[in-house]
């Protein structure tokens, strides 16, 4: 169970996540991300793979991102949602 103080960490490094991808899309059509900072906001120990991959689906969704999990705790791959 995380504790108030884990929780708000967890929540600025979701911020600094989201702003790193946000950065590389204005400049790049992809951003794609690794197990090393992967495992700062999900880390394998605390997700069962399945929750995991949820969990990094929503994050992706809720910032306007489109996700491609190659190789699920390996890269990820996080492009802007297309607009139809």
């Amino acid at each position: 169970m995380l504790t108030k103080s884990s929780r708000f960490v967890e929540m600025q490094v979701l911020k600094a996540l989201a702003q790193h991808i946000r950065e590389r899309l204005n400049v790049t059509k992809s951003c794609t991300v690794f197990e090393t900072e992967l495992e700062r906001v999900w880390p394998r120990k605390r997700y069962a793979a399945s929750l995991r991959e949820k969990r990094i689906l929503s994050f992706a969704k809720s910032h306007g991102f489109e996700t491609i999990i190659w190789d699920p705790g390996i890269r990820i791959t996080f492009r802007k949602v297309r607009k139809s």
